[in-house]
């Protein structure tokens, strides 16, 4: 067995092979500090140049609750989970404490996820903090006492290998549908007209050519609605993920591997070509009407109510988008499968006061999205008196210096 890690079904659920939803969450430290029920903090990076700001005083925040002021009560300046100054009411405690989820939405071994790993236990991950592991296979929870029993290279071999292992066994249904669509796109394009002397140099199977294009339409569609199903990104158990993280103090990171997807589809002149040769085999024109109606419709994902929920349980998200390159398939358009989930989790990342990065290096951008989740400021303040509870509360922070930038969340639901 692995060093240190344990499985741990915190989140069963399914988007493309990760798990979102909750069956317990993580263990409340009993010696953390919580504001008071009306009190309300909110963690906030300010950078220029690329530089976390780290001597900005109290006087120089300014906040702003649905558009209207509020007066800050307290600052406190956070570096690597340890509270380095203060102003005002101790209202944080001296060490924070610190929850990282790392969730892998990835099909296949990306050599630049060693150096994340790498660069989690050589710098990131100290002892009395939680860390939590979802691969496409399952998920796995790193033991507080591990830290202290085990040398970081013992933990960071171990973990590197749980993940390799896992992404190639996880994601192997994946990647055979994908296997599947492919070739079944080769056979049904071949079978409209003038389709040979498009093929130019791609390698074909005539596997399918025995195969009646009936049937290959519809093997194709099903092979289509199963990769979907395995897909699927179900807003509920988001936000029942967001939800299992709310009770759990301190500092909450959540940072999401995506590698770029790509799904054949039959090209749009072949299945016109299609369509034009079959306009009298009503069998066959209504499947390939279908394909069209599926390759058209819309997917829908609320990220702004996901973003709202992540923003209220106190995640700071990062979205990490890895860079795939595109295969050319005879008779197929790679369709970016990623493009109807990617806007969305830019969307959250931004509001939760997080990063988003499209890099082909995930080790480089883990480390510059851990950089950003290690230094903030936390701003304590009473909430207006016209503070409706349920309501959500939108929050804008502003810095009184010249050329800052300000991560903050969106804001959080009145209580």
């Amino acid at each position: 067995m692995d060093i240190a890690l344990t499985k741990r079904w915190l989140l069963p659920a399914v988007m493309a092979g990760l798990a979102f939803g909750s069956c317990g969450t993580l263990a409340a430290s009993q010696d953390a500090k919580l504001p008071s029920p009306r009190e309300v903090e909110v963690r906030v990076h300010v950078a220029r140049a690329g530089r976390f700001v780290d001597d900005l005083k109290l006087g120089e925040f300014s906040l702003l609750e649905d558009g209207i002021t509020v007066p800050l009560d307290a600052l406190a300046l956070v570096k690597d989970g340890t509270v380095v100054r203060r102003e005002g009411p101790e209202t944080v405690p001296a060490r924070v404490p610190r929850s990282f989820t790392l969730l892998f939405q990835v099909v296949d071994w990306d050599p630049g996820l060693a150096g994340a790993v790498k660069h989690l236990f050589g710098s990131l991950i100290k002892p009395g903090d939680s860390l939590s592991l979802i691969t496409p296979f399952k998920p796995y929870h790193l033991q507080r006492a591990a830290l202290a029993e085990h040398s970081k290279d013992e933990l960071e071999k171990s973990m590197t290998n749980i993940l390799r292992k896992d992404i190639l066994r996880g994601s192997g249904e994946y990647r055979d549908l994908v296997s599947d669509l492919r070739r079944l796109t080769t056979a049904i394009g071949g079978n409209a007209p003038g389709a040979k002397e498009d093929m130019e140099s791609d390698v074909t199977t005539d596997a399918d050519s025995g195969v009646g294009l009936e049937m290959q339409i519809d093997r194709y569609r099903q092979a289509l609605m199963k990769m979907e199903g395995i897909r699927l990104v179900d807003e509920g158990k988001l936000a029942a993920f967001a939800n299992s993280l709310k009770a759990v103090p301190g500092q909450k990171t959540v940072v999401l591997f995506y590698q770029r997807e790509f799904r054949p589809e039959i090209s749009p002149a072949a299945l016109n070509r299609l369509m034009s040769l079959y306009q009298d085999n009503p069998d066959i024109l209504g499947n390939l009407m279908d394909l069209f109606h599926f390759f058209k419709r819309e997917k829908k994902f609320d990220a702004g109510k996901i973003a709202k929920a992540f923003a209220d349980a106190g995640i700071d998200f990062h979205f990490i988008f890895m860079e795939k390159k595109n295969q050319r398939v005879f008779g197929a358009t790679m369709k970016e499968e990623s493009e109807d989930t990617y806007p969305g989790f830019v969307q959250i990342a931004r509001d939760t006061g997080g990063t988003s990065e499209t890099s082909a290096n995930p080790g480089v951008a883990f480390k510059r999205a851990a950089e950003m989740a290690n230094d903030y400021y936390v701003l304590s303040f009473v909430p207006g008196a016209s503070a409706i509870a349920g309501a959500f509360r939108k929050i804008d922070v502003y810095v009184d210096r010249a050329g800052c930038q300000v991560f903050n969340p969106l804001g959080y639901y009145a209580r």
